[in-house]
C-alpha cells in the first residue's frame, strides 16, 4: 500500500511531528510505502501537487485539510483519490470546525471509546471511527532498559507537561457573552463535582432542563463553544496533582512551560524539551506520573511512553486502563476523587524500590506488547 502522511503543525512540542514520522516508520517496516508533505519543508502551494494522484490512504494529526478549499469552492480532500484518516489527539469536540465537513471519504482515529461513540453521534457523514491510543519509544540511542540501575534513577518523581493557570481561563471565560459564561460555570461545577462525568454528559444533562433549549439546535456547536469548561477542570485538575506531588518526602522533578508560575515548595523545575526527548527523561525516572486530559476510556501516549522506558507510571484510570492493567501490579492508579491520595501512594512505593522495579517490568511488558507504533499501524491497515 502506498501512504500520503501530513505533517502540518509543528506545536506541542513537536509531538505531532514525531507522531507522523513514527506511523510513517511502523508502516514501512510492515512493507508499505509512505510520502510525507512536511509543512517545515513543503510549501502550502505545494498541496496542489496530489490533485488527481491515488494513495491507499492521506493521514494527518488534529487535521485542518478538510478545511481547505479548491478555487471552486470544491475540498481539497476530494481531489486526491485516497480515504482521508484524521487521527485526533483530543476530544473532538475541539475540532468541530473540521469534522464537520462533509468529506466524501473521511475517516477518523481517535483516544478514547467516548470520543469514537460522539463521533459517530455528531458526525455521522464520517464513514469509520478507529480508537487507538498514541504511544513512544524506547529513547534514542538506547538498544535495552538496564534493568540493574533501575534503583539508581535519579529522578524519584517525575511529571512532564505544561502548566495553565486556572485563573487564565477564568480571565477567558469572563470575556465571553454572559449567558455563554453562566453555562460553562455551570458545567464546571458538575465536573468538578463529579469526576467520571464527561463534557458531552455534562452537556446532555444541562441541555435537558427547558432553559437550555438553544443547545439542542446544534449540540456539538455548542459542545465546542463550551471548551473551556473541559479545559478549565483539565487545569485544575493539573494543579491539585502537582501541588499533591510537591508534599512528598521524596524529590519531585517537572519538565515544561510556566511551572514557575505555580508556588511549590520542593520542586525541581526544568526547562521545557521537544516531545522526542522526554522519552530520555522517563529513562531517568523511577515513577512517572500522568493526568488525563479528561479522558474516561482512552489513554494518554505519556502512560505508555513512561513505561517503554522503563519507568512505573502513576495514573488516573480509564475503562482502557483497568482492561489492561492492575494498581501494584504493573501500574500505580491514584483517585481523582481523593488527588491527594498520590502524596502517600507515591511516598509508599518509593520505599521499596526492588518491588517498584517489579512494576516497572510488569508495565513495560503489556506496553511492549499492546501500545507499540506497530500496533497502531496494523489498526489503520484494519481500518483500511
Amino acid at each position: 500500500m502506498n501512504f500520503l502522511i501530513f505533517e502540518m503543525k509543528t506545536v506541542c512540542y513537536n509531538s505531532y511531528l514525531y507522531f507522523g514520522d513514527s506511523l510513517g516508520n511502523a508502516l514501512t517496516s510492515l512493507g508499505h510505502s509512505v510520502e510525507y508533505f512536511k509543512v517545515d519543508e513543503n510549501q502550502l502551494d505545494d498541496l496542489e501537487q496530489y490533485v488527481g494522484k491515488h494513495f491507499d490512504a492521506m493521514i494527518d494529526f488534529n487535521s485542518d485539510l478538510p478545511r481547505a478549499l479548491m478555487d471552486d469552492d470544491s475540498y481539497f480532500l476530494d481531489h486526491v483519490d485516497a480515504p482521508f484518516f484524521d487521527f485526533i489527539l483530543d476530544h473532538p469536540l475541539y475540532h468541530h470546525d473540521s469534522l464537520k465537513h462533509k468529506l466524501k471519504n473521511f475517516h477518523v482515529v481517535c483516544l478514547d471509546d467516548n470520543h469514537k461513540k460522539y463521533i459517530e453521534k455528531y458526525y455521522p457523514h464520517i464513514k469509520s471511527v478507529t480508537v487507538t491510543p498514541m504511544t513512544g519509544e524506547l529513547a534514542f540511542g538506547k538498544e535495552k532498559i538496564d534493568w540493574d540501575e533501575f534503583n539508581n534513577r535519579k529522578y524519584d518523581i517525575l511529571f512532564s507537561g505544561t502548566y495553565t493557570a486556572p485563573e487564565r481561563l477564568e480571565t477567558a471565560i469572563n470575556k465571553m457573552p454572559v449567558p455563554v459564561a453562566k453555562t460553562v460555570y455551570e458545567l464546571i461545577e458538575m465536573l468538578k463535582s463529579d469526576s467520571d462525568l464527561t463534557i458531552e454528559e455534562a452537556v446532555d444533562t444541562l441541555s435537558e432542563t427547558e432553559i437550555y433549549d438553544y443547545i439542542n439546535l446544534d449540540k456539538p456547536l455548542h459542545t465546542q463553544t463550551f471548551y473551556l469548561a473541559d479545559a478549565y477542570v483539565r487545569c485544575l485538575n493539573r494543579k491539585k496533582l502537582v501541588e499533591a506531588l510537591d508534599k512528598c518526602e521524596h524529590e519531585l522533578h517537572l519538565f515544561g512551560a510556566l511551572w514557575e508560575e505555580l508556588p511549590l515548595k520542593h520542586a525541581t523545575i526544568h526547562r521545557e524539551i521537544p516531545f522526542n526527548l522526554t522519552f530520555t527523561v522517563f529513562t531517568k525516572a523511577k515513577i512517572s506520573v500522568n493526568i488525563m486530559p479528561n479522558f474516561k476510556a482512552g489513554s494518554h501516549d505519556r502512560v505508555f511512553s513512561s513505561q517503554l522506558n522503563g519507568a512505573v507510571t502513576l495514573t488516573d484510570p480509564t475503562t482502557l486502563l483497568r482492561n489492561e492493567y492492575k494498581h501494584g501490579d504493573n501500574i500505580l492508579f491514584y483517585d481523582l476523587k481523593d488527588i491527594d491520595e498520590s502524596t502517600f501512594i507515591v511516598d509508599e512505593n518509593l520505599k521499596d524500590l526492588d518491588k517498584l522495579k517489579k512494576i516497572a517490568q510488569a508495565g513495560f511488558e503489556v506496553a511492549s506488547k499492546n501500545h507499540t507504533w506497530t500496533e497502531i499501524a496494523k489498526k489503520l491497515l484494519s481500518a483500511l
